[in-house]
């Protein structure tokens, strides 16, 4: 006959075995962000980014917007790619889908410093649209908390248009000067 010790002692291996084949596979070192993308498209997404940021600093906006869509179809997680894109569309002149990219992004900064950055820059394409008043706001938010960055720095030394007779003439803010700013933050 089988003792009770013997009994207890198996019953116990089971009870062990059970629990360990009950549990789950924790992936050491896994980054949040590709939670439930396969490898491979996550990869893809960030080559995709890259060569995005390449046609930018080339000047093809209309490349780097084709790169960087094909990046937010491989992961839609990807808040580069979306920041990217709204600067591409803001290069091209595409200033409404811009400011719309960049809200979005703006709601999912990764941090305090790319917040500054995304405020930034809405504040540049609302400056481009002729919509001053408003890119002030957006100016201000970046100023209050990165206030070395370097695009407030730019549109603070630009001075909007004195009305009246022989008060001064509006210094021209070019296009090209604010994305200058925006693409020295490619790498």
């Amino acid at each position: 006959m089988v003792s009770k010790k013997a009994i207890f002692k198996l019953s116990l291996f089971l009870v062990v075995l059970f629990i360990f084949s009950c549990s789950t596979t924790v992936a050491v070192g896994e980054s949040p962000r590709s939670e439930g993308r396969p490898p491979g498209l996550i990869i893809a997404s960030e080559k995709a980014v890259e060569n995005g940021k390449k046609h930018l600093r080339k000047g093809k906006c209309d490349k780097a917007i084709h790169e960087f869509n094909k990046a937010l179809a491989k992961n839609p997680n990807n808040f580069e790619a979306l920041y990217w894109l709204g600067v591409a569309e803001g290069m091209c002149g595409y200033y409404s889908t811009s400011y719309d990219k960049l809200m979005l992004a703006l709601r999912y900064s990764p941090n305090k410093g790319w917040e500054a950055r995304v405020n930034a820059t809405i504040g540049l394409v609302l400056l481009l649209s002729d919509r001053d008043e408003e890119a002030q706001i957006y100016f201000g938010r970046a100023r209050m908390i990165d206030p070395r960055n370097e695009l407030v720095i730019k549109y603070s030394e630009w001075e909007p248009e004195i009305k009246g007779k022989g008060k001064g003439k509006k210094k021209k803010f070019r296009k090209e000067e604010g994305f200058e700013v925006v693409l020295r933050w490619l790498d």
